[in-house]
């Protein structure tokens, strides 16, 4: 069952969940348009979607300019294991939620400073902001 979350304060939830997978490998990732996740969540950019039925109400919610977090059991809100839930960022949006993740990194690994920066802007110049 695919539910399109809407509530801002879910979005947060997810979207803080997810931020644990937030690595120098997923801003790689990111800087080329291609999605990335783990096993119950990943984000995927439009043009990663095959137009097949799996990807059917995605490519009718998602814009160009849009990325979207796939959740599904158990790392959902809500406890139906058929869920997959699903927040559309724009690429802004999705910039500013990484630039904040990539603060917290850097406060973890200060030697690591100028390689997050540095990816960062690449995911910058990639979504064209």
């Amino acid at each position: 069952m695919y539910i399109k979350i809407i509530d801002e304060q879910e979005k947060r939830a997810l979207l803080k969940n997810y931020s644990v997978f937030i690595n120098k490998t997923a801003l790689r990732k990111f800087a080329k348009k291609s999605g990335y996740g783990q096993e119950y969540e990943g984000v995927t950019f439009k043009e990663n979607m095959i137009p097949e039925w799996e990807w059917e109400q995605e490519l009718n919610d998602i814009k160009d300019n849009q990325v979207v977090l796939q959740v599904v059991y158990p790392a959902t809100i809500s406890d139906n294991k058929e869920a997959e839930e699903n927040v559309y960022l724009d690429f802004d949006e999705f910039y500013n939620y990484l630039a904040g993740v990539v603060d917290e990194r850097i406060a973890e690994s200060p030697e690591d400073k100028a390689e997050y920066q540095e990816l960062l802007a690449e995911v910058k110049t990639a979504l064209e902001l």
